[in-house]
């Protein structure tokens, strides 16, 4: 055997007798290990983190979508409340303006002007029988009843000339309001618009909520929609022909509904009308009230322009210019708040981009939803305290009119919670005029919504 085949074999010698302490040594070998822990530590440390940062986002995204849309709701509710305010007003102004209407026909023909004049000289044909009166406060009337029926001419006369002159500028503009019926147009313009105003400004206040993300279609605002707890759309007017709005037009919607609206709204201007009517002339009337008496300027006046209202509403105006009115139903009177005088707010906002989207995705493919109820009614009146009473009796509520009509100008708008049986289908239901894919709650029904719903 050669010198080089007795090195080899003695090589693969001590290669084998070293190879299990080589084995052992690399078993017991810590250098290096701290990297390999550290890599798989970051890659869990991501995870996590990716999984923190997803949760926290859609909890944000939660709570942003849960404030918009009480915030859309409320507002949306703000604009029908104050529609059916204006509603009120406007038929508050109309009763002044057939009042006012009455008022300036007076001034216009002057009849009680007319009739001063005799009864005056009466008066100074009678002071002469009181100078003969054993009394000195009737025998004076002799000199000073003379001395006075001039002044309450002269009295009539300015005031009649100065009412002639408002009525020649005033009066025209008056008589056409009525023969135009302007107001119950305005009326009619609003009820069509209310609705679509309430959807204007939900949105607009959804979408300052929504900062940049991606949104619908593109766009990185939050939109919001209003419902009836019906599950209809707010529109102009609803499937069923009738407005959305509580209110019942007393011309055009007489055989909708009960009661008769046209017959409740003539009462309601006859009655609103003359107050308004004894309100301006107690105003304007008030110096003959007190100083001229003897001429019977204010009676006759009164008289007069009560004939002119009269006429205005039974014989010119007898089938138009009505109030609006409050839509009544058969129904209870719980159902027909639920119907009418409750609605949704819908606040949608398109899928969230998930951090790690190859880790975590979202199973909901379609826009976030959030949504709120609100409510129109009339309130009652704050507590207060008088100081002059002790405590507690000295608690008093202040004086707001209760009656829930349109002659009542304080309507409000509140949330209440969102138990409407209609939600799921709400929900479930594409708003028009936004290209968006809802989520679909998979066929649940009413029972089980509820005992999901946390409002």
């Amino acid at each position: 055997m050669s010198r080089r085949s007795i090195g080899n074999c003695g090589n693969q010698r001590k290669l084998n007798s070293g190879l299990p302490s080589l084995i052992r040594r690399i078993h017991r070998d810590q250098s290096g290990s701290i990297s390999v822990a550290t890599v798989f530590s970051f890659i869990f440390l991501t995870i996590v983190l990716g999984m923190l940062m997803n949760v926290g986002r859609h909890a944000d995204r939660k709570v942003k979508i849960q404030n918009a849309a009480d915030a859309a709701t409320i507002s949306g509710a703000t604009v029908l409340a104050r529609g059916m305010n204006t509603l009120a007003f406007t038929n508050h102004l109309m009763c002044d303006v057939f009042a006012l209407t009455a008022y300036l026909r007076e001034a216009r023909d002057r009849n009680a002007e007319s009739l001063t004049p005799e009864i005056l000289e009466k008066w100074n044909a009678m002071a002469a029988e009181f100078s003969d009166a054993p009394h000195r406060k009737f025998s004076d009337l002799a000199q000073g009843i003379p001395a006075k029926t001039p002044l309450e001419q002269d009295l009539i006369t300015a005031f009649s000339e100065q009412n002639a002159t408002v009525s020649e500028s005033l009066l025209p503009v008056m008589e056409q309001i009525l023969d135009f019926e302007m107001i119950p147009e305005f009326q009619r313009a609003l009820v069509i618009a209310l609705p679509q105003l309430s959807v204007a400004a939900a949105d607009e206040i959804a979408s300052r909520h929504g900062p940049a993300d991606r949104g619908l279609s593109g766009s990185d605002a939050m939109r919001a929609r209003m419902w009836q707890t019906s599950g209809f759309e707010f529109e102009s007017i609803g499937s069923s022909g009738l407005s959305q709005m509580p209110v019942a037009d007393p011309i055009n919607d007489i055989s909708q509904r009960q009661p008769d609206y046209f017959s409740r709204g003539i009462a309601e201007r006859k009655t609103a009308a003359n107050r308004y009517l004894n309100y301006l002339n107690y105003q304007m009337l008030r110096d003959f009230d007190e100083h001229a008496k003897m001429s019977q300027y204010s009676n006759l006046w009164r008289g007069f322009s009560k004939a002119y209202l009269r006429e205005l509403l039974e014989d010119e105006y007898p089938e138009s210019n009505v109030p609006y009115q409050i839509r009544r139903s058969d129904s209870s009177r719980q159902v027909e708040i639920e119907s009418d005088y409750m609605f949704v707010g819908v606040t949608y906002w398109g899928p969230m981009e998930e951090r790690m989207p190859g880790l975590f995705s979202n199973p909901n493919s379609g826009v976030q939803v959030a949504y709120a109820q609100s409510r129109l009614y009339i309130p009652r009146g704050r507590l207060y305290h008088d100081s002059r009473f002790a405590f507690p009796e000295g608690v008093f509520r202040h004086s707001v009119p209760r009656h829930l009509d349109l002659m009542n100008q304080n309507w409000v708008s509140r949330l209440v919670p969102a138990t409407t049986p209609a939600i799921s289908q709400i929900l479930q239901t594409s708003p028009q005029n936004l290209s968006i894919s809802v989520p679909s709650l998979g066929g649940i029904n009413v029972e089980e919504f509820q005992q999901l719903n946390t409002h």
